[in-house]
């Protein structure tokens, strides 16, 4: 099963991810890494880095058919939800909407959404269940039940089955200090870190814990049922803030403890009921808070005592630094150039500048600078060439007050002022627009390196199919290798070979085939694996409404789940046309091949070998005319020793018995042969050598059941026209 969560590098998801990887589903994240980290997961997924809001998120559900999705990502701080608003809206319902979206396009078979206590607001009532009174105080609980709703409404109108699960305070290893369950790793921290533990309030305001791993046990079983709907998720368990402090106490010596007012907002008590999910999902907590917290505190003390998250630290201040001396350097280095420029254009003008006629060199420098700086740099190069302008007039024994009260010199500022501005506009304007082209060019780099890095999942994963198809032991081009063993169109090579076929193929040591008798009352055991002491009989009498029963009659599949010891692990009827002509067994399998997967792959084979089984009778019915001697169940010379050649072979490889008799000659042949042929087994038969003479196979026979056939025959003929020709015991 193909399974996409969302929020898959968070906390709770990185632990729901990992269920259903050890489960052997295929796992995608799609995770913007807000609050989620990489190293979360350190199991085998594929990964998408994008906002849960992007539109290149149909890419990831175009390129891939997923059978679930799970929508954990969201923003999940209350106190940062009433701050943004409209941030929170952003995340936990146009996020949640195109995800939504999205399942229902791309047809995903189950949604599930991460909904939150704190929908029910203040409400008193104890325990909550799922029809109590909603009613939210936070744009975070607003959010999360207008989630809900829209999950109900996706189901109602595009069919998508949706479960959400409304989370009591999650904790746990990896949470963070944010969030619901926040209080858990907060505590931690500081009894780790010896900083005072605060506690809001008198302490008595309780709270439903759970553990986040009892969070993902019941989000998998979710999945694999049938359930949908809304559902409390909790231990329908109070926890006073006391208790936890002093639950933390029995685990490491204590800080100070300062008690402050409580916050308003605050809720006094709450649990919820989870009677709903234990009676559909068959799910109850697995970790007492004491377990859970152990468990929890330990994860903390060992990260904090770890040098990687030191140096990962070191990492990143080193990068800071480096980045803002980058930054810094790209913005100073205009105006140091600039100067550097004013100064040799001053240089020049003063020096040269009466022998260069009627060439104006500030003009030139404010150009220059325009053309190659822009608009900013344009207007300072402006302002430096009016005070050199103004200085040098001065210089030449002009008043301060006639210098900007002459025409000449103000039509020569505004020349230069003019050329700045209009120089830096048009350079500025190109500039914008070589930015907007790197910026959609970078859009558009992203883009292709997202659908470069789905391309090269799948055909990664294409690549491991095909592998899979041609290589692996249980694949489809390893099983038509095998089938190829029974691509036969004589009944007695097909049962022999299916005894290969199922012990390779389903990993068995025994195995065995029986033809169902005239009138379903018996069996006849016609192949079975080469072993010693089998458990298999030679016949088996077809009780009602016994396995074997339901097989021939009812055309159904047994797996034997209760490891009953008087029926085989698993059996499986041979129809042809609409009725059963054989039964397969299989039994002694290892305990690690009886699942779904093993199950499924019976169903398969069976398949496949009644194919092959309907193809051989199918031929021989064809044939009869040419098999038989006319009007008679005797084999012609040619057809009979193909049939001993056949018991020969699984004499050989199976160590299946067999008798063979030869009958001497009488008169009234013909008429004799046929009361005798009426009397035989359907898995034996009756044929006529090259020589004229008559022989009877007995099939899986030994010494005891061929003397009650002789004594059969002796009704029919002489005791001394029968002779042993061959026996194999």
């Amino acid at each position: 099963m193909k399974v996409l969560i969302t929020g898959g590098y968070g906390f709770i998801g990185s632990f729901v991810s990992e269920k259903f990887y050890r489960e052997g589903h295929e796992v995608h994240i799609l995770d913007n890494l807000s609050t989620g980290k990489k190293s979360n997961v350190q199991f085998r997924h594929r990964s998408y880095l994008l906002n849960i809001e992007d539109e290149q998120c149909e890419e990831v559900f175009r390129t891939n058919k997923f059978d679930v999705v799970i929508h954990l990502a969201a923003q999940v701080d209350v106190e940062k939800s009433i701050q943004s608003p409209a941030s929170d809206s952003k995340v936990n319902v146009l996020g949640l909407i195109n995800i939504l979206q999205l399942a229902g396009k791309y047809k995903v078979s189950k949604f599930v959404f991460a909904s939150s206590a704190a929908v029910y607001g203040n409400n008193e009532e104890i325990p909550l269940n799922e029809e109590s009174a909603c009613e939210p105080f936070s744009p975070y609980g607003i959010n999360k039940k207008l989630g809900e709703y829209y999950c109900r409404k996706w189901n109602e109108m595009y069919q998508l089955d949706t479960t959400c699960f409304r989370f009591s305070n999650v904790y746990g290893p990896k949470q963070g200090n944010e969030g619901e369950g926040g209080v858990i790793s907060i505590f931690a921290n500081k009894i780790l870190n010896r900083e005072e533990l605060m506690v809001y309030g008198d302490g008595t305001q309780t709270r439903d814990f759970i553990y986040v791993e009892d969070v993902a046990e019941a989000i998998y079983r979710s999945v694999m049922s049938d359930v949908s709907g809304l559902m409390n998720l909790s231990t329908n368990t109070e926890t006073s803030i006391n208790q936890l402090v002093q639950y933390y106490g029995e685990l490491a010596d204590l800080p100070e403890i300062v008690y402050k007012p409580a916050r308003s907002g605050d809720i006094k008590n709450s649990r919820l009921d989870n009677l709903k999910i234990k009676q559909e999902v068959d799910w109850s907590p697995k970790y007492s808070l004491e377990e859970g917290l152990k468990r929890t505190f330990d994860w903390f003390a060992a990260e904090i005592t770890s040098s990687i998250k030191e140096k990962e630290n070191t990492d990143i201040r080193n990068a800071q630094v480096s980045s803002k001396f980058i930054q810094n350097k790209d913005a100073y280095f205009p105006f140091i150039e600039n100067i550097i420029l004013f100064l040799i254009i001053a240089s020049l003008h003063v020096k040269v500048g009466d022998f260069l006629f009627n060439i104006d060199l500030l003009l030139l420098y404010i150009l220059s600078v325009g053309m190659i700086f822009g608009k900013v740099q344009a207007l300072i190069g402006c302002g430096f060439s009016v005070i050199l302008y103004s200085w040098q007039g001065l210089l030449n024994g002009r008043e301060i007050v006639s210098l900007f009260t002459d025409h000449t010199t103000l039509i020569q500022f505004a020349v230069y002022l003019f050329v700045a501005l209009l120089v830096g506009y048009v350079i500025d304007k190109k500039h914008i627009k070589e930015e907007t082209a790197k910026s959609e060019l970078q859009l558009f780099k992203e883009k292709y390196q997202l659908l470069d890095d789905i391309y090269t999942e799948t055909r990664k994963v294409k690549e491991e199919l095909q592998t899979q198809i041609l290589y692996s032991k249980d694949s489809v081009g390893e099983v038509y290798s095998i089938i190829k063993k029974i691509d036969s169109l004589e009944p007695d090579d097909v049962f022999n070979g299916v005894i290969s076929v199922l012990e390779q193929i389903m990993k068995t040591k025994e195995a065995s085939i029986y033809l169902v008798g005239k009138g379903n009352r018996y069996l006849r055991l016609v192949s079975k694996s080469n072993v010693g002491n089998s458990s298999f009989p030679a016949s088996i009498e077809v009780a009602p409404n016994s396995p074997f029963a339901r097989a021939i009659e009812e055309n159904k599949v047994f797996i034997n789940r209760e490891l009953d010891p008087k029926y085989p692990m698993m059996i499986a009827p041979i129809w042809k046309d609409d009725y059963a002509v054989a039964v397969i067994c299989t039994n002694e399998m290892n305990f690690d091949h009886l699942t779904l997967y093993h199950e499924n792959l019976f169903h398969v084979v069976t398949s496949l070998i009644t194919a092959s089984v309907t193809r051989a009778y199918e031929y021989v019915n064809a044939t009869h005319h040419e098999r038989y001697i006319e009007g008679t169940a005797i084999l012609k010379p040619e057809y009979f020793n193909r049939a001993v050649e056949s018991k020969k072979k699984a004499h050989e490889q199976l160590n299946i018995p067999y008798y063979l008799l030869r009958i001497v000659p009488i008169e009234n042949m013909a008429s004799v042969v046929n009361q005798i042929s009426s009397s035989l087994r359907d898995t034996d038969c009756i044929g006529v050598n090259e020589d004229g003479s008559y022989a009877i196979l007995l099939s899986n026979t030994d010494k005891d059941k061929a003397k009650t056939v002789i004594n059969r025959i002796q009704m029919y003929i002489n005791q001394q026209h029968v002779k042993e020709e061959e026996v194999y015991v």
